[in-house]
């Protein structure tokens, strides 16, 4: 009757030797490296699948939180700056516009305050001094809805809601009348 133990060292003595080419089958295995290395290489699959994924929900955050701190920056340019400047709401997206003594102009050589568009996905509801504006002109309005920031410091207070078109989450900026902004999100309560 054959000893177990004896045919492992049996067959560690042939590999080292070099007598057989190609190990019996009870020899067979992977070695802890090769078994580490397929851990780290799932490891980096699944944690940009949990990126990718956890990715969208903050996108709708950062679009929220840019555009506070583009509104924040306005006000502070139209006092530093001593000028109108105005926010205006566009179907894809808002741009900046400056007051030059006769009409509204787009800003230029800014590259902060530029026309910028939104996702595809991504839908700004607007509400100044009670009333819910449609952002997009309407069939004989001329003025798109617009933020106004005075050299005075003043605001036109409103509440501009970010969210995904058809989804339920979305992220609210309101603005009070001395320029200051406050954020609240789903999971916020507000």
């Amino acid at each position: 009757m054959p000893q177990r133990g004896l045919g492992k060292r049996f067959c560690s003595v042939i590999f080292r030797q070099g007598l057989i080419r190609k190990p019996p089958c009870h020899c067979r295995g992977f070695t802890l490296l090769e078994v580490l290395v397929v851990m780290v290489i799932i490891g980096i699959v699944i944690s940009f699948a949990v990126l990718s994924f956890k990715g969208d929900d903050k996108s709708l955050e950062e679009e929220a939180r840019r555009l506070q701190a583009l509104i924040a920056l306005t006000s502070q340019e139209a006092v530093l700056q001593s000028r109108e400047l105005a926010l205006e709401f566009i179907p894809d997206g808002y741009d900046f516009l400056v007051f030059d003594g006769t009409e509204w102009q787009a800003v230029r050589d800014d590259e902060l305050l530029r026309k910028r568009s939104l996702p595809d996905d991504v839908v700004l509801d607007y509400q100044a001094e009670g009333d819910r504006v449609s952002i997009g002109t309407k069939e004989g309005e001329t003025t798109p809805p617009r933020i106004y920031f005075l050299s005075s410091g003043e605001v036109t207070p409103f509440h501009l809601t970010v969210r995904r078109r058809g989804a339920g989450e979305a992220y609210t900026l309101i603005g009070d009348p001395r320029g200051k902004t406050k954020l609240s999100g789903a999971d916020d309560g507000g």
